[in-house]
């Protein structure tokens, strides 16, 4: 009697099974456990299931795309990693990708795709995978795709190749050098405005607090306030700001980046530095990559080791190590969210001793600048001048806005 039991009981679990399985309705998979399942029957409830699936909705990945890029900017939010997708799969593929086509197997097509007609180390494939997963996964949400049981993302791991680190430590005695650099002779008028502009605005990120180029070029005035007769600069870091991060900056405003916001400022415009692009729009990248070729410029001319936009943050975060600083202090100059449970539970330290740090890591910066701190002589106009006379003999990309000034 126990075996006939064990026996009944094996049989209906296989029905029920089988019923999950094709994801049967109620009367058929009432039918199912009732009477049994053959080859037949299971050919006509694929035929149903196909039928199904045809009725259902079918959306490009092009069109998704698109819509996910006009709602973003309806909301203010970046759409640069969307059009860059967009540029990606069209070169790839066209634009006659239904969503349902993405399949573990079709990712791996497009990696190859990439590897064989690309010079690439595997960072451009990595990221389109990334933001293509956020593009399939708002496609579930909004039922466009079929099988929803199915994660063609899921064990797929694309490999970087990084290039080895040939990055030399900058010493402070280096940085001193740069700040106070001298061109050579015969260096034109136009060059030298631009290397002047350009390690000015690096010099900027260090006295700010080492900053990214981005939060620089998206500091506004209204971002300035005045705190006991001092004037400060309070702000998001830029690379946050769609994150809903509660993590805020508020240094103080040195002599040293004071005097170039004197310098360079346009108090005629919303940002503080309305010659910089904003940072989500394509003209900016254009201008970051002419900043780090003035830069490596300037290092090769001086023999000091290259320096790139992202170099300032790691001065200030590396000095203020140096010098001992508490945590807590560089987290708060430098908008890091504390690491730890513990240091999420301390409080901000006082601005006070906030502002003593911010000093003590600028002075380190050998040899001490006079207390009175100029910058080399050439009027604000003669700068601009120079700098539009020179990019606009010297460029020929229409896309290009004629009214930015290109580092």
């Amino acid at each position: 009697m126990t075996s006939e039991l064990n026996t009944l009981l094996g049989e209906l679990q296989d029905r029920i099974d089988y019923v999950n399985r094709m994801n049967l309705g109620y009367d058929q998979a009432m039918d199912v456990i009732d009477n049994g399942y053959s080859d037949s029957k299971e050919i006509e409830f694929l035929r149903q299931r196909l039928a199904q699936l045809e009725k259902k909705e079918s959306k490009l990945l092009i069109e998704l795309i698109d819509e996910m890029i006009h709602e973003r900017e309806v909301k203010g939010l970046s759409i640069r990693h969307f059009e860059e997708l967009k540029r990606e799969l069209v070169n790839w593929y066209g634009e006659s990708l239904d969503i349902n086509d993405i399949t573990y197997r079709k990712l791996k097509e497009y990696e190859l795709f990439k590897r064989q007609n690309s010079n690439t180390n595997g960072t451009i494939i990595h990221k389109t995978i990334r933001t293509l997963k956020t593009v399939y996964k708002e496609a579930k949400r909004r039922g466009y795709v079929h099988n929803t049981s199915v994660d063609p993302f899921e064990g797929l791991k694309i490999l970087v190749h990084k290039k080895a680190s040939e990055e030399k430590t900058i010493t402070k005695e280096d940085l001193a050098a740069f700040r106070d650099f001298k061109t050579k002779k015969g260096t034109t008028k136009k060059n030298l405005v631009n290397m002047i502009r350009a390690r000015d605005l690096f010099m900027f990120q260090i006295y700010v607090g080492g900053h990214d180029m981005a939060d620089i070029a998206n500091l506004k005035w209204s971002d300035i306030h005045e705190v006991d007769g001092e004037k400060r600069i309070k702000f998001q870091r830029f690379k946050l700001r769609s994150r809903n991060s509660d993590v805020w900056i508020d240094n103080v405003i040195i002599p040293e980046a004071q005097a170039i916001i004197d310098r360079y400022g346009t108090p005629e415009e919303e940002r503080v530095f309305g010659w910089l692009a904003n940072p989500d729009t394509s003209s900016y990248r254009q201008q970051n990559s002419y900043q780090r070729k003035t830069l490596e410029r300037i290092s090769k001319s001086m023999d000091i080791p290259k320096l790139v936009t992202k170099t300032p943050r790691r001065i200030f975060r590396s000095i203020g190590g140096q010098l001992g600083v508490n945590e807590i202090l560089l987290n708060q100059m430098m908008g890091h969210k504390p690491p730890t449970v513990s240091q999420r539970y301390q409080q901000n330290l006082s601005r006070k001793a906030q502002d003593k740090a911010h000093r003590e890591i600028i002075d380190s910066l050998s040899p001490v600048r006079p207390p009175k701190f100029k910058l080399q002589e050439f009027t604000k106009e003669e700068i601009d001048e120079e700098m539009r006379k020179f990019y606009s003999s010297n460029n020929n990309n229409s896309e290009r806005n004629p009214n930015l000034i290109y580092l």
